[in-house]
């Protein structure tokens, strides 16, 4: 079994867990706390070590959610999720002169060269309410890229989008019961906002896109989460139309990292971020 599938069976577990011993309030508190999004992180950091990433260069360390990179864009500094610091390039501090930061004397601590050559990974999850959020998480996703890319032409940025193939059901929560919403996710939606936004190749494609997506549909009413990995899965499943023409395998998890190293092995010296 894959790392990953380890890491969706640990989260439903905790998931669940949290909503047998609380309720509707354990489950608030438990995506409140990041421990179930911080297993995503640590499968996307596994990848990255098992690829010859070198441990002590990712930010926050495998099992660990501090201290993260704080990276200054064009509108916002944000802490990231994952971020791999290259080993060989020196940090300039700067004043932040540019955007809606330049009248707040902020600091950049990493400078233009050090914040380049730093490969940047979101993770993020959606459990519930999806369909009345997924036009504005479409629109964060799409800002975020451009809000790095518009500073960086060709720092290598990466995605990675959890989102269940049945909502857990909020309505039974309070009797600490686990059901599961009837309607299906509409997979089809996100599976082509993600191959819109996938594959940015070179520094001069569209700098909303990401370098590499990877969309986790996962299935969590199985005692081991199902995550779907090709488009074939999931039309046999009943959840793509026959004939769909977009490929998830393009989105995989199971490539990510190494597909990522290797945009990033084109632009820049891939022995930086190496054991």
């Amino acid at each position: 079994m894959a790392y990953i599938d380890e890491q969706l069976h640990r989260f439903k577990t905790i998931f669940e867990t949290a909503i047998f011993n609380g309720g509707l309030k354990g489950k608030e508190s438990i995506i409140r706390s990041s421990t179930l999004i911080n297993l995503i992180h640590d499968a996307v950091k596994y990848e990255l070590i098992q690829n010859g990433i070198d441990p002590s260069q990712i930010y926050p360390h495998f099992g660990e959610s501090r201290p993260e990179m704080k990276i200054a864009g064009f509108l916002k500094q944000k802490d990231q999720d994952v971020c791999v610091a290259p080993k060989n390039i020196t940090k300039v501090k700067r004043h932040i002169s540019w955007g809606p930061l330049a009248n707040e004397n902020a600091i950049d601590i990493y400078g233009d060269e050090y914040t380049r050559r730093t490969l940047i990974i979101n993770v993020r999850s959606q459990m519930s309410s999806i369909g009345k959020n997924t036009d504005t998480l479409f629109e964060r996703t799409f800002a975020e890229a451009l809000n790095l890319h518009m500073m960086y032409r060709d720092v290598v940025l990466g995605e990675v989008y959890l989102i269940p193939v049945y909502e857990y059901d909020e309505a039974t929560m309070d009797q600490r019961r686990i059901t599961f919403k009837p309607h299906q996710t509409n997979v089809a939606k996100y599976i082509s906002f993600f191959s819109a936004i996938n594959g940015r190749e070179n520094s001069n494609d569209g700098l909303y896109k990401y370098e590499r997506c990877t969309l986790l549909i996962v299935d969590f009413r199985h005692e081991q989460p199902v995550l779907y990995r090709s488009t074939a899965q999931l039309i046999e499943a009943g959840l793509l139309p026959d004939g769909f023409p977009l490929s998830l395998e393009a989105l995989s998890f199971d490539t990510f990292a190494s597909d990522l190293l290797a945009i990033y092995e084109q632009r820049f010296d891939l022995s930086d971020l190496k054991c």
